[in-house]
């Protein structure tokens, strides 16, 4: 999938966030820019006195708990409601524009398939019954599509509905597939994004089989290291971001604030391996230069996956130093993993808002827990504390288990003069 600017430019009007580090947008970003850590260990039953996990639950509204719904299409309700205020959008106003939703979830509603097998394995022991003790209708939320449908409907209309699932790429592919239906014609607005919450001893264990969680055992908030020479693997965190995608005339034509101007993107595969990257980083090195070929120079910031597994992470810097060559020591890079954990299949879509706001305050967040470089990941990593700089371009990248790579590129809005007047 390649989505150029072409005749119909695309900006950010709305960002709605809800992360381990805050339950709204502007307090998930001072989070980020705090350089602090959301990560804790996690309360029974996910873990044993023997064999501890750490996590990073999402914040909730209000302090508040889930209800009974399946909490990622709250998540998603409530980060497109953020998104959609902070825009300036109602539904009238939505209505009146072809309006379309992609919305990805990765794996679906989890916790209710977790507690709808649970309720149904009490009767007698027997694993299938022909009454379910839960309403028949929350199936319906065990299905990926959901969290995508729920935001439809409260926006109404009739453009498209989408939920991509590309692992922890969803929330990049997400946005992708949002400007690629505005630059198609399909839509005026997108509203883009994904969600993930996946703090279920069921997917905390199958993550440890594979070995890329953190091994940390002393201090949570230190467990996951980016970049690190003492990284060990990631935390998984929780969390949800959406995003208004508009054309350039709708935006300015209703006074709408930009947050940055979408510039363009990529997604390629790399079939080295389950969970890891081709080590020789050819098919990274393809994307970059792809991305690089869609605007007109370097990046001034480059939003990296940057989990704190050993070898993805230096491949990731020793691709780019590959493609940028000594240019890469005139941009800034950072994770933020350290901060919020690994947020699956929320990642691509939370940090790419992280990224449209760096560009908004001219600031870049810095990677959490990076202590110790790693002399194989010399790039300007942006250690411990936030960076001010000139943000005019800025890239995001994420890298999903299965092969799924996708790389965007964020602008600063410049208008000629006949869009101002």
């Amino acid at each position: 999938m390649d989505v150029a600017r072409k005749s119909c430019r695309i900006v950010v009007t709305g960002i709605g966030l809800c992360t381990p580090l805050g339950p709204n947008r502007e307090s998930s970003w001072q989070g980020l820019l705090s350089g602090r850590s959301a990560t804790r260990w996690l309360a029974a039953p996910h873990w044993t006195e023997s064999s501890r996990i750490a996590g990073a639950p999402v914040c909730l509204p209000n302090d508040r708990p889930f209800r009974r719904r399946e909490p990622i299409i709250e998540l998603a309700l409530t980060t497109a409601k953020e998104s959609l205020l902070d825009a300036g959008l109602d539904r009238q106003l939505l209505e009146q524009h072809c309006t379309g939703v992609v919305f990805g979830t990765s794996k679906g509603g989890f916790h209710t398939f977790s507690r709808l097998m649970t309720e149904q394995r009490t009767d007698a022991g027997h694993l299938l019954r022909t009454e379910s003790r839960g309403n028949s209708a929350d199936w319906l939320d065990v299905f990926p599509n959901r969290a995508a449908a729920a935001i439809g409907a409260m926006v109404g209309g009739y453009g498209p509905i989408l939920c991509p699932i590309a692992a922890c790429a969803t929330g990049l592919a997400a946005c992708l597939r949002g400007a690629e239906l505005i630059q198609n014609g399909d839509c005026d607005i997108a509203v883009v994004g994904s969600a993930d919450v996946s703090l279920q001893p069921a997917l905390l264990g199958s993550f440890r089989r594979l070995g890329v969680l953190s091994r940390e055992s002393d201090d949570p908030s230190s467990a996951c290291r980016p970049f690190d020479r003492r990284r060990t693997g990631f935390v998984i965190g929780e969390g949800a971001a959406c995003l208004v995608l508009e054309r350039l005339d709708s935006a300015l034509k209703r006074g709408a604030y930009c947050y940055a101007e979408w510039l363009g993107g990529k997604m390629l595969s790399d079939p080295y391996g389950l969970t890891q990257l081709d080590p020789s980083g050819t098919s990274l090195r393809k994307l970059l230069a792809d991305v690089r070929s869609l605007t007109s120079r370097n990046p001034d910031y480059v939003n990296l996956h940057g989990t704190g597994t050993t070898a993805n992470d230096t491949v990731e810097c020793q691709a780019i130093r590959a493609v940028f060559g000594i240019e890469t020591d005139e941009f800034d890079c950072s994770s933020l993993k350290g901060a919020m954990g690994h947020l699956l299949g929320a990642a691509g879509s939370v940090e790419l808002a992280a990224t449209a706001l760096s560009i908004r305050d001219q600031i870049v967040p810095p990677t959490v827990n990076l202590n110790e470089p790693d002399s194989d990941c010399f790039l300007n990593l942006t250690p411990a504390k936030a960076k001010p700089r000139s943000i005019d371009h800025a890239w995001k990248l994420s890298l999903g288990f299965g092969g799924h790579i996708a790389g965007v590129c964020l602008g600063r809005l410049k208008q000629t003069a006949a869009e101002s007047a």
